[in-house]
C-alpha cells in the first residue's frame, strides 16, 4: 500500500494541529471529526497517526529566509505569527520580486515536508 502524494491530499496538510490523521491499515487521511473515537491512546493503538501540520506562517518565513535579502528578512523579523502573515500578503500584493517564486517555492516546500513525515513515519508513499 503507498499513499499517493497528490493535491487533495497535501491540502490535509493545512488543517491545525491534529485535525487530519493518517490511518496505518488503509493508508487513508481522516478528519477528526470522523474517527471511530477521541481517546488519542487508542486511536494510536487502532493504527492512526496525527497527518502532518503546515501553517502558512512557517511557509512564508522559509520564503523569506530563501529569498535571502536582508532587508526583507530584516522586516519580518519579531513579527508575531498574525503579523507576519498579513505583512507578507500586502508586500506580496505590491512587489513583484516578492511574490514571483512563491507559488512554486510553496508547492515545493509542503511536498519535501510530507515526504519528510511520510519518511519520519515509515509510510510508504507515491510522488
Amino acid at each position: 500500500m503507498q499513499l499517493h502524494l497528490s493535491q487533495e491530499n497535501l491540502r490535509y496538510a493545512w488543517g491545525s494541529a491534529t485535525e487530519y490523521w493518517f490511518c496505518r491499515t488503509d493508508y487513508s487521511i481522516h478528519s477528526y471529526a470522523d474517527l471511530p473515537c477521541e481517546d488519542y491512546a487508542k486511536l494510536v493503538e487502532m493504527g492512526y497517526v496525527p497527518f502532518i501540520t503546515i501553517t502558512n506562517e512557517e511557509v512564508i518565513r522559509a520564503y523569506i529566509k530563501s529569498l535571502n535579502n536582508p532587508k526583507v528578512q530584516a522586516t519580518f523579523d519579531g513579527l508575531s505569527s498574525y503579523d507576519c502573515v498579513e505583512k507578507f500578503w500586502k508586500y506580496f500584493n505590491a512587489y513583484k520580486d516578492i511574490s514571483a517564486g512563491f507559488n512554486d517555492f510553496e508547492d515545493s516546500y509542503v511536498m519535501k515536508k510530507v515526504v519528510k513525515w511520510c519518511e519520519d513515519n515509515g509510510v510508504n508513499y507515491q510522488l
